[in-house]
C-alpha cells in the first residue's frame, strides 16, 4: 500500500511511519517541522527507506510534487487547545490546510483518514452531566440523567451533538474540518474516515503543559521538573490510547477505506481507551510517583476554557466495525515513554 502521512514527523505520524514501513507499506512523509523535536526523525526516515518532503499544507503548492498514493493519513495540526491569542493560526492550519489536502485527495483519487478530536464536543455540553468526586477522580453520579450521545457506563458516542460554544479555537477548527470532510466525501466520492480521538500518548511525543499531558507528566517526573495542574484539582478524567493501539487501528482502517467496495464516505468514530482505559490526573500522578517522587506540583484553581471535567469515549462503534480494542494499560504505556526518555536522555535534557 502507498501511504502519505501528512504531519508525519510529529508524534503520531512518526510512530505510524515506522510501524507501517515495518509492515511492508511504502511510506511518504510531509511535514513542515514546526513541532519541537520533529526534525530529529528526518535521519531515521532516510535510514529506514521512508521518503520525506518538507512542506506546509497551508500552501497548496507544497502538495503538488508529492507522489500518488492510495491513502492519506492527515495528522498535521496545531494541537494546543488553549491557544486563544492567535485564532487565525488554528484555522489556517487545521481547516484551510485540511481543505488543501482534501482537494489533493479529490484530484489524485486518494482515500483519507483524519485526526479529529473530542474537542469537537462542547465543554459546556459535556460538563452539564452530573458528577462528583469518588476517591481520586470525578465520576458521573446520575445513571438516570438523559442526554443523546451519552451513556452512564460507556461515555460519549458519535451521536453527541457538536453544537454549542466552549469548544476552544482548536476544537472549532476541527469541527469545521470534520464537517468539511464529510461533505467532500459525500459530494465527490472520497473514501474517508474521521477519528475523534481522546488522549493519545506514547514514545517520541515531545510533551508540554499545553498538549501531550501524559508524556509531559512522565518527562517532568523523570527530569524532576515542576508541574502545574490546571483546574478541577486533578480530578478530571480522560480515556487514553497509546501508540501500539493507535497503529493497529489505523492499519485496519487503511485496508477498509481503500477496499474496492469501501462504504466509508466520512465515517465518524469516537476513539480512545473507553471506560476501562481511563485515568484522572491525580491517579496519573500517583502511578508515576511509584517510580520517582515529584519535585513540585502546583494546583491552579482557575479553569481553562473548554476544559472537560470528564471525557470518556464510547468506543463500541469503532471496536465492532474494525474488530479492534485497546490493549495497552496506563502503566505499560508510561513505562514505554520512560524507556524512550532514558534512551534519549542527553537530547531530551537539552530541551527540558
Amino acid at each position: 500500500m502507498k501511504i502519505l502521512i501528512v504531519g508525519g514527523a510529529g508524534f503520531v505520524g512518526s510512530n505510524l511511519a515506522f510501524y507501517l514501513k515495518e509492515n511492508g507499506h511504502e511510506i511518504t512523509v510531509l511535514d513542515n517541522l514546526v513541532r519541537r523535536g520533529s526534525e530529529n526523525n528526518i535521519l531515521t526516515f532516510k535510514e529506514r527507506g521512508i521518503s520525506y518532503y518538507h512542506g506546509d499544507i497551508r500552501n497548496s503548492e507544497d502538495l503538488m510534487l508529492l507522489p500518488d498514493v492510495d491513502v492519506v493519513l492527515l495528522c498535521a495540526a496545531q494541537p494546543c487547545a488553549i491557544n486563544y491569542a492567535n485564532p487565525v493560526f488554528d484555522i489556517t492550519n487545521n481547516t484551510i490546510g485540511v481543505l488543501n489536502v482534501l482537494e489533493w485527495c479529490r484530484h489524485r483519487k486518494a482515500a483519507l483518514i483524519f485526526w479529529s478530536t473530542n474537542k469537537v464536543y462542547s465543554g459546556e455540553v459535556c460538563n452539564d452531566i452530573p458528577y462528583e468526586i469518588q476517591n481520586r477522580r470525578f465520576v458521573w453520579n446520575d445513571p438516570d440523567f438523559k442526554r443523546k450521545g451519552w451513556d452512564y457506563k460507556e461515555g460519549f458516542s458519535e451521536e453527541l451533538s457538536i453544537d454549542g460554544k466552549d469548544h476552544s479555537i482548536y476544537g472549532l477548527s476541527k469541527v469545521c474540518s470534520d464537517l468539511m470532510i464529510q461533505e467532500w466525501s459525500d459530494a465527490f466520492g472520497i473514501p474517508s474516515v474521521i477519528n475523534r480521538f481522546s488522549c493519545l500518548a506514547g514514545p517520541n511525543q515531545w510533551g508540554k503543559a499545553e498538549q501531550g499531558w501524559v508524556s509531559w507528566f512522565v518527562l517532568a517526573n523523570e527530569f524532576n521538573l515542576p508541574l502545574t495542574i490546571y483546574g478541577y484539582g486533578g480530578y478530571q478524567v480522560r480515556d487514553y490510547l497509546f501508540t501500539p493501539d493507535i497503529n493497529r487501528l489505523i492499519e485496519k482502517q487503511i485496508h477498509a477505506v481503500t477496499s474496492s467496495d469501501s462504504k466509508h464516505k466520512g465515517s465518524v468514530y469516537n476513539v480512545g481507551g473507553g471506560h476501562s482505559y481511563s485515568v484522572s490526573l491525580n491517579e496519573a500522578l500517583d502511578t508515576l510517583s511509584n517510580s520517582r517522587s515529584w519535585a513540585d506540583i502546583n494546583f491552579e484553581e482557575n479553569l481553562r476554557r473548554a476544559d472537560q471535567a470528564i471525557y470518556i469515549s464510547n468506543i463500541s462503534k469503532v471496536c465492532e466495525e474494525f474488530n479492534w480494542e485497546p490493549e495497552v494499560s496506563f502503566v505499560e504505556g508510561c513505562f514505554d515513554i520512560r524507556r524512550w526518555i532514558r534512551t534519549n536522555k542527553d537530547l531530551l535534557e537539552k530541551l527540558y
